[in-house]
């Protein structure tokens, strides 16, 4: 087969995936869905991650402790899907990470579809790309963490509200109340601070009747009303010990202990700084391009709305856009107060970043028509090119530790780390080094995991990642090897180690741009 004849059938074959809105979300679906699923395996375990998969699985915790109380759709995903899985051969890991691979299918889809609806094929092709693109957000979606499930839910709540509040008869404007009051509930059972949604729902609704960007026909319940009703009433049926347990109501209000940025940062700081954290570690973590172009997309939306509402653009386009920048503003203005659960890098955060794709991919498109109409769409493919390139090669050479990936404003890790920002997200380097720990350890030897949590050691070792052999100590003293995992913060793990093996010179490491994320450290004998 020659080269033209191949370029050619890949061009229709583009061409048809381009032609329905349906076609070109089920292919971003689908490619999205490999992509995780075949990724899934490489990265370790956070401490976040870790407490999802202890909630899921009783043998990860130690014997005796509790369970604790935390929103039950990521640890009802997580069971089902070890359940299914684990008899076909899947392993514990990737099958605990399957449904978040399944949640990035659908945003993938939704992203898809949001934008050929509000600016035709070209935004729908490349909108998911303008997400994904990023190292922490393919992260996310390699993390058994509900933040990825709660970015799908809010970008479905979005569309599902966009159509209720868009519809002229009283069936439309139910149909889409319901199901954005069923999507609600589900977000609200999936992370706690999921309730900003309905906050950005109740400003749209107040705001549109301000700028007179309803339709005009209104009879019937308010979708308002009906959304957040449904939503209550889907959030006791899905997590019915709210009622009579103190503990699950303790967890709803889990996400307001503390500020963040200071909680992801380690150090305190101004109450400005801390404001402004979500902002500057987005502005530090997504590659430059493509920080340019969500950058760019925020300001063309301000436009179209400023336009819209002194009447010079239809009054449905204000609409639209104020939906979309309420759901960029309230997740990011969340995490600035301390509402969001803390987390390092863009995670407390993520639901606003697939609406900046969005946007961002948008104003690419009509950049490209606005300055050459007659060759847009292969300008349009170069200024795409120019974006994603360089993201794209700077989360392949993160991954798998895309949580430590840095952008060119910080100067990549290197800069980052010379900055103390945290180098990676919960000790999850450790289990880079599984290898080698396996393949040198003496045997029986006694491991001290430092601070990565017991509960992803366990995971790891249930996942056949770990010798059987080896045991867990306490403390170095009581060690043969100690692994430790180095996030930017405190030395003192490193410190206990060198004094009870007295050496400091590591026998394996784990880098990326030559700073260290993970150092093992062993007694004389230890180490073969």
């Amino acid at each position: 087969m020659s080269l033209p004849g191949t370029l050619e059938r890949a061009r229709a074959l583009a061409d048809w995936i381009a032609g329905a809105p349906g076609r070109t979300a089920a292919a971003w679906a689908a490619v999205s869905l490999a992509l995780l699923l075949a990724l899934g395996g490489g990265p370790g375990i956070s401490r976040d991650e870790a407490a999802v998969l202890e909630g899921a699985d009783p043998a990860l915790r130690e014997p005796g402790a509790p369970a604790v109380a935390a929103p039950p759709l990521p640890r009802a995903a997580a069971v089902a899907a070890r359940v299914v899985l684990a008899p076909l051969g899947v392993g514990s890991m990737r099958a605990a990470r399957a449904p978040t691979a399944l949640a990035g299918a659908a945003l993938s889809a939704l992203l898809s579809l949001a934008a050929w609806e509000l600016s035709g094929p070209a935004t729908a092709l490349l909108a998911p790309a303008l997400f994904w693109a990023a190292p922490r957000h393919l992260q996310a979606g390699l993390s058994a963490t509900p933040d990825l499930a709660l970015a799908a839910l809010a970008l479905a709540l979005a569309l599902a509200w966009r159509r209720a509040v868009a519809a002229e008869d009283r069936r439309g404007r139910l149909r889409g109340a319901v199901g954005a009051g069923l999507l609600l509930a589900a977000a609200l059972a999936t992370r706690p601070d999921a309730w900003i949604l309905a906050v950005a729902l109740a400003l749209h609704a107040a705001l549109v009747r301000v700028l007179r960007a309803d339709p005009a026909a209104r009879s019937g319940p308010p979708p308002l009303a009906v959304a957040l009703a449904l939503g209550a009433a889907g959030l006791v049926a899905l997590w019915p010990t709210l009622l009579w347990s103190p503990a699950a109501r303790a967890a709803v209000l889990a996400a307001a202990r503390g500020a963040t940025a200071a909680n992801a940062l380690g150090a305190a700081g101004s109450g400005a700084a801390r404001a402004a954290f979500p902002l500057l570690a987005t502005a530090l973590t997504v590659p430059l391009g493509l920080l340019v172009t969500y950058a760019g997309g925020l300001v063309h939306a301000g436009a179209r709305l400023v336009r819209a509402a002194r009447g010079l653009a239809p009054r449905a386009e204000a609409r639209d856009e104020l939906l979309l920048l309420l759901f960029v503003a309230l997740p990011l203005g969340a995490a600035a107060a301390g509402l969001a659960p803390p987390a390092a890098g863009v995670r407390p955060w993520l639901p606003a970043l697939p609406f900046l794709a969005l946007l961002a991919a948008r104003a690419l498109v009509r950049t490209a028509r606005v300055a050459w109409p007659a060759r847009a769409a292969p300008l349009l493919a170069s200024l795409a090119l120019l974006v994603l390139w360089p993201a794209v090669r700077a989360t392949a050479h993160a991954y798998p530790s895309g949580a430590s990936g840095w952008n060119e404003l910080a100067g990549g890790l290197p800069g980052a780390a010379n900055l103390g920002l945290p180098r990676q997200d919960g000790g999850e380097a450790a289990a880079r080094l599984l290898d080698a720990v396996n393949a040198r350890a003496r045997e029986g030897a006694r491991i001290w995991w430092g601070t990565a949590s017991p509960a992803a050691i366990r995971a790891l070792a249930l996942d056949g990642r770990l010798r059987s052999d080896l045991a867990a100590a306490d403390g170095p003293e009581d060690a043969d090897l100690a692994v430790l995992t180095l996030d930017g913060g405190s030395r003192d793990a490193e410190y206990r180690a060198w004094a009870a093996f007295r050496t400091a010179r590591p026998v394996a490491g784990v880098y990326l741009d030559e700073v260290p994320l993970a150092l093992a450290y062993a007694r004389p004998g230890a180490w073969r």
